[in-house]
């Protein structure tokens, strides 16, 4: 992952602590949205909307209006179209040189970003400022699409027109109940207060909340800001921590893997995996993102053959054949990977017969010689698809591992199913997890 993607998710998993925080800190009834009307946070009570956006500038040395034009241009614009409204619009955000607390913005702050040159934010957010009197500049806007010419063409009438109103009265904006900018924790101050929250407001161990509880709530979160039903993302404290207590399944994913004590929840989890993972007669679906996994093509061979190795081999006591199944656009991969694992002597199912799929030869069981140790075939392999989820349902397993992003919700809410969710990004994480490692790198 290059450190622009890195730096990408960091400021995600900085807002979820602070989503998380605020969920701690509220008042029975409130409601807090994810990923609200300004972004990121709404804290929604009877008679008020506070609107946070959150953002993480771990790596600017010097705060400068620039880094907080584009919130700011959210917010009042958003502020234009609903100043009847109850609405406190908060910027929270972190520069490591500047001191905690709320910061004063001037008139002539928000003045100078108003004059901002993106032509972007020209568009998008100035225009409906300050809106334009020239009906061809009008039709531009209102274009759901426009090309770089279009953004041009209403840049360089806005340098032009500089007599142009806003709509709004800037003081009133800057009125504290209306607006604040508060420069917030750092990222390990945050994830630290958030845990001694969880800590106070819940009967949790702090050993508990730091490998379990925690990680799970950030995950939870993470989960919420997707949905795109906007009721699906809004969270009250009490169902929160209700739903919190009842997960005692350690999340991994990309969000809890940014966390401070990673390696503590990678070997809590590896041990909740351990017991299932012993036990000789467990029927395992492994369903695999291959899109998810680093490396997958050149890794996928000798995961499986570990796998095998250890928890495939025994002629008597592994009697339940394992699938494994790939979420993937590529047609060919089956093909290619029961070609490379041919190579190595292991022998698949795919359920093909020539160029068609037969349910009754997927399912078949394999003959064995016990004095040689023998098996017709070691493993299923199938790529996902409706034909094979529905096989899968009316052919239940025992332990239904979600190797990296499965987002069907057919799978991953899977009756009479242990369904084990693992969102790592490579192989070593896996391998770790899976037992087939000692060490995590």
């Amino acid at each position: 992952m290059n450190r622009e993607a890195d730096h990408t998710i960091k400021g995600f998993v900085y807002q979820f602590n602070k989503t998380l925080e605020e969920i701690l800190l509220s008042e029975n009834g409130t409601k807090i949205k994810v990923e609200g009307i300004v972004e990121d946070i709404d804290i929604i009570s009877t008679d008020k909307i506070k609107a946070v956006q959150c953002k993480y500038h771990e790596t600017k040395n010097k705060f400068s209006l620039s880094d907080i034009a584009k919130p700011i241009l959210q917010m009042l614009t958003h502020y234009s179209e609903n100043t009847n409204k109850n609405i406190q619009y908060v910027l929270y955000a972190h520069f490591p040189n500047e001191t905690k607390g709320e910061k004063q913005l001037t008139i002539k702050d928000i003045e100078k970003i108003l004059e901002t040159k993106n032509k972007k934010y020209i568009a998008n957010y100035i225009s409906k400022i300050k809106p334009p009197k020239d009906k061809t500049i009008k039709d531009l806007i209102q274009k759901e699409r426009k090309n770089s010419s279009d953004l041009t063409e209403i840049a360089k009438y806005y340098k032009r027109q500089t007599d142009l109103d806003t709509n709004i009265i800037l003081t009133n904006f800057l009125e504290p109940e209306r607006f604040k900018f508060i420069i917030g924790k750092s990222y390990g101050e945050l994830i630290k207060d958030t845990q001694k929250l969880l800590e106070e407001k819940t009967s949790f161990s702090n050993e508990d909340i730091t490998e379990i509880f925690y990680p799970n709530a950030i995950q939870i979160i993470a989960d919420k800001s997707i949905e795109s039903n906007g009721q699906e993302r809004i969270i009250e404290r009490k169902n929160f921590l209700n739903k919190l207590e009842n997960t005692k399944k350690v999340a991994i994913s990309r969000w809890t893997k940014e966390l401070l004590s990673f390696k503590k929840i990678m070997k809590r989890r590896r041990e909740q995996l351990l017991p299932k993972l012993k036990e000789n007669h467990r029927l395992r679906y492994f369903i695999i993102n291959v899109d998810s996994l680093y490396d997958f093509d050149k890794q996928i061979i000798n995961f499986i053959v570990d796998y095998l190795k250890k928890y495939h081999y025994k002629i008597k006591l592994h009697s339940k054949t394992p699938v494994f199944c790939f979420q993937t656009k590529n047609d060919e991969i089956i093909s290619e990977i029961e070609s490379r694992l041919y190579e190595k002597n292991i022998y698949v199912n795919t359920g093909y017969i020539g160029k068609k799929f037969y349910e009754k030869e997927f399912l078949k069981e394999p003959q064995r010689i016990i004095k040689d140790s023998w098996f017709e075939f070691r493993l299923r392999l199938c790529i996902l698809s409706n034909e094979i989820i529905d096989l899968l349902k009316n052919n239940k397993c025992d332990d239904l591992f979600l190797i990296g992003n499965i987002r069907n919700k057919e799978i991953n809410n899977m009756l009479d199913v242990n369904i084990e969710k693992i969102g790592v990004s490579n192989f070593n994480e896996l391998k770790y997890l899976l037992n087939l490692k000692k060490d995590i790198e």
